[in-house]
């Protein structure tokens, strides 16, 4: 059985997506759960975050997008120090895919994932640009759904919006089959104003938002400093996280129960 591959995104940068990403797969190795994390965001933070430094001969998400060549997801991904994660790493050279005015640019990572067998791991997770630029949607033309990260502020309403048209412009097209899964709010603080806007994405998208909330600590940035995965990091409340992001993973519903053997 071939796993759901599933696109972590927001056009604004800062939200905690790579975070939710990182988080999401901690939650899966503490289970023993095999995941692919797919680095698509050419400032690289989940490459780093998750402890590996490419060597210079690396296959990366760039060669993926550089070329458009059938099954080369296969050959981009490693080993990382975190039992059962693997990557598919970026470096800031795929930064250069914004410029390439090839026609099949946003079909590019779909085809470099065709034909190759991924039923080892119970999820496939995308890291995105924080852009809704092409390489964004060349990650929703591989996707079969999307989660949203969004902080509970003042320009939380329009940036969904936003990404929930893009969603809809692939869906009418290159990808009937995408889904948009939930809206998750990350780096929530117990102020009046994250309380107030977030009451305002429920109301505006009702039970699309995740139950499930992941709060402001330090130990987020700690772990991710460590390059440990937050279900190992010890200090600054990282226990709230570790329960939020496995409450999270059980409320999304999106990996396989069992990974094939």
């Amino acid at each position: 059985m071939q796993p759901r591959r599933i696109a972590v995104a927001n056009q604004k940068g800062g939200v905690g997506k790579t975070a939710t990403v990182l988080g999401l797969a901690s939650a899966l190795s503490a289970r023993n759960q095999h995941v692919l994390v797919v680095d698509m965001d050419p400032q690289g933070n989940a490459t780093t975050g998750l402890g590996v430094e490419l060597e210079d001969d690396a296959v990366t998400a760039y060669d993926l997008m550089s070329r458009t060549d059938e099954g080369t997801a296969a050959n981009a991904v490693i080993a990382t120090p975190w039992e059962c994660v693997d990557l598919i790493p970026a470096s800031v050279a795929l930064a250069n895919i914004e410029a390439d005015g090839a026609n099949d640019l946003i079909f590019r990572l779909d085809v470099a994932f065709e034909g190759v067998d991924l039923s080892a791991y119970s999820l496939v997770l995308f890291d995105c640009p924080p852009s809704l630029g092409k390489l964004l949607f060349a990650v929703l033309c591989a996707a079969d759904g999307v989660v949203a990260v969004t902080e509970p502020t003042i320009d939380s309403v329009s940036g969904v919006g936003n990404l929930e048209e893009t969603i809809r412009s692939v869906t009418r097209r290159p990808n009937p089959n995408l889904s948009f899964d939930k809206i998750v709010i990350s780096r929530k603080r117990n102020t009046g104003e994250h309380t107030f806007r977030e009451h305002e994405l429920r109301e505006v998208y009702g039970d699309l938002v995740a139950a499930t909330s992941i709060p402001e600590l330090a130990a987020r940035q700690d772990a991710h400093s460590a390059h440990t995965q937050i279900h190992k990091f010890r200090g600054g409340r990282s226990l709230a996280l570790q329960l939020a992001y496995t409450d999270l993973l059980d409320e999304l519903n999106i990996a396989a129960k069992e990974t094939a053997s």
